[in-house]
C-alpha cells in the first residue's frame, strides 16, 4: 500500500518539479540581452496547496469509513430491524412467524446493501429478534420477567 501511495505522490509532484526546473535556465541566463524573465511561483504554490488539501480530504474520508461507520452500524441495524418488524407485522398480520422473519431479514439486508454497509446475518437476526421482543413487550403480549 505504501508503494502505491508513494507512486501516486511522485506522479502528482512530477509536473511541479519539472515545471520549476524548466523555468530556472531562462531566469538564470546571463547571455540574454533583455531583462531576465521574472519567476512567479504562485501557480506552483497554489497547486501544492490544492494537492495537500486533497490528500487531507482523502485521509479524513478514510478515517470516517474506518472508525465512524462501524460505530454507526449498530444503531442503523437496530432502527432498520424495528421498521422491518413493523412492516412485516402489517403486511402479513398475526401468525406467520417464519415468513415475517424472512421478510424482515430481506428488508434489512436490502436496505443495508443500498447504503453499502456489510453486516453479517447473525447481527441482523439478533436485531430482528430484539425488535420483535421489544414490540411484544410494548404491546403487553409478553411480560418483562423471564418465564
Amino acid at each position: 500500500m505504501k508503494k502505491w501511495v508513494c507512486l501516486v505522490l511522485l506522479l502528482l509532484l512530477m509536473p511541479l518539479l519539472l515545471g520549476g526546473w524548466a523555468l530556472v535556465p531562462g531566469a538564470m541566463s546571463e547571455s540574454m540581452e533583455t531583462a531576465p524573465v521574472a519567476f512567479d511561483a504562485t501557480p506552483i504554490v497554489a497547486a501544492g496547496i490544492v494537492l495537500i488539501g486533497t490528500a487531507l480530504g482523502a485521509v479524513l474520508v478514510w478515517l470516517t469509513y474506518k472508525y465512524l461507520v462501524p460505530l454507526l452500524k449498530v444503531p442503523i441495524v437496530g432502527t432498520l430491524a424495528k421498521w422491518a418488524v413493523d412492516l412485516a407485522e402489517k403486511e402479513l398480520g398475526s401468525g406467520n412467524g417464519e415468513a415475517k422473519f424472512d421478510m424482515a431479514a430481506e428488508y434489512v439486508l436490502q436496505a443495508l446493501g443500498s447504503i453499502h454497509l456489510k453486516v453479517d446475518a447473525v447481527q441482523v437476526r439478533a436485531a430482528i429478534v430484539s425488535a420483535w421482543n421489544l414490540g411484544q413487550i410494548a404491546a403487553e403480549v409478553k411480560g418483562t420477567s423471564p418465564p
